[in-house]
């Protein structure tokens, strides 16, 4: 094959794929759009959160390669949604989280849209449960004492520990590695609902609402990028996302530079990839 032509393929190949991907987009748009409709009707405050938020600020919409919806809520008002969501969000959807499935693998709260198309479909948790197809992550936010302290670090440590032992338990990641390997070995002694229990236990270990700062220890992000003073979110302001308005942080510049730097610049192509696995 020529090189002219090995080029047109990959194009070609790169295009379908960014078709499906906007195709999943206006999915989960719509799924967001449910779901602020319950929170505005029970008054449960919430953002958009890192790459949503991100897309909101930069691109008024969706990052143009991101295939997911990404929320923030207040630990007070996660809970409180995960109480009415699997009545108020109606039969089209499940609400995965620890207390609502028996085979949850994931630390925080999904928001899973029950579907038989077989395009959007994410097979490595496909042996835990049937509904793997379009979904948006809750996080949680909880408090924290200081913006950075060698306990919040030994807290955000544990975190990712617990998190890699949970995936390893539940077979949900590779064990490709040797730190993966260890975790693997260690999640044969213990079980799911202690994992559960270590992973809440150490969300709230700090959880008093005098604590001037906020922490999300359910990102894939290190803690000292995802700790902020609790005025940067304060009241939900909505801002232009795809067609509608939607709810972002107060202080969006401080939350994103903290997380992305020079957030404004998109990233250079190689590294615009699609990262969950449909």
């Amino acid at each position: 094959m020529s090189e002219e032509k090995t080029t047109e393929s990959a194009e070609r190949t790169y295009e379908e794929s960014m078709a499906l991907v906007k195709e999943l987009q206006q999915i989960t748009l719509a799924m967001l759009k449910d779901i602020d409709k319950v929170c505005t009707e029970y008054g449960i405050p919430y953002y958009l959160g890192e790459g949503t938020m991100l897309g909101a600020v930069r691109h008024k919409g969706f990052i143009p390669w991101d295939d997911d919806i990404d929320l923030l809520m207040m630990r007070e008002d996660y809970e409180r949604f995960l109480q009415i969501a699997p009545k108020a969000m109606g039969d089209k959807y499940e609400i995965q989280h620890y207390t609502t499935m028996e085979n949850c693998w994931t630390p925080l709260m999904k928001v899973r849209l029950i579907t038989d198309d077989p395009r959007f479909r994410q097979s490595h948790i496909a042996h835990v449960t049937p509904n793997n197809g379009p979904m948006i992550d809750i996080f949680p936010l909880d408090n924290v004492p200081k913006l950075s302290s060698f306990r919040q670090t030994v807290q955000g440590t544990m975190a990712r520990i617990l998190r890699g032992t949970l995936s390893q338990k539940m077979k949900t990641a590779e064990d490709d590695t040797f730190q993966k390997k260890v975790l693997r070995f260690a999640s044969h002694f213990v079980t799911r609902d202690f994992l559960y229990k270590c992973i809440n236990r150490n969300y709230l270990k700090y959880n008093n609402p005098n604590n001037p700062y906020i922490v999300c220890l359910a990102s894939y992000y290190k803690v000292q990028k995802e700790t902020f003073p609790k005025e940067a979110f304060g009241e939900p302001v909505r801002v232009p996302f795809e067609d509608g308005l939607f709810p972002v942080p107060q202080d969006t510049d401080l939350i994103l530079t903290t997380i992305y730097g020079d957030y404004m610049t998109p990233p250079p192509p190689e590294k615009r990839v699609i990262k969950h696995h449909f």
